[in-house]
């Protein structure tokens, strides 16, 4: 995630569009599903979208997160969220 708030930063996301807030746009560490045509049929495009919201005043972004991975580098992976895994010697 970091990867892509630099890059988002060298284009120009340096404060909220809207509102102009430039401490308060926050990225969400999990992916946006978008399903282009009926979900879950086979013909559906489904994007993964990286969220960044203005704390501020509630504005909404989203891009593709494929642009910001390499060909064959997973966007989901199977195994337990930060939340679900407990510390080491519990």
């Amino acid at each position: 995630m970091a990867e892509v708030s630099d890059t988002l930063q060298r284009l120009g996301l340096t404060a909220c569009p809207v509102c102009g807030s430039l401490e308060s746009l926050e990225m969400s560490p999990f992916p946006v599903f978008l399903a282009d045509g009926r979900f879950p049929e086979p013909g559906a495009d489904l994007t993964f979208a990286v969220r960044v919201e203005c704390g501020t005043c509630g504005h909404v972004m989203l891009f593709d997160a494929q642009r910001y991975r390499t060909g064959d580098e997973k966007i989901l992976m199977l195994g337990l969220t930060e939340d679900e895994e407990s510390p080491l010697g519990e």
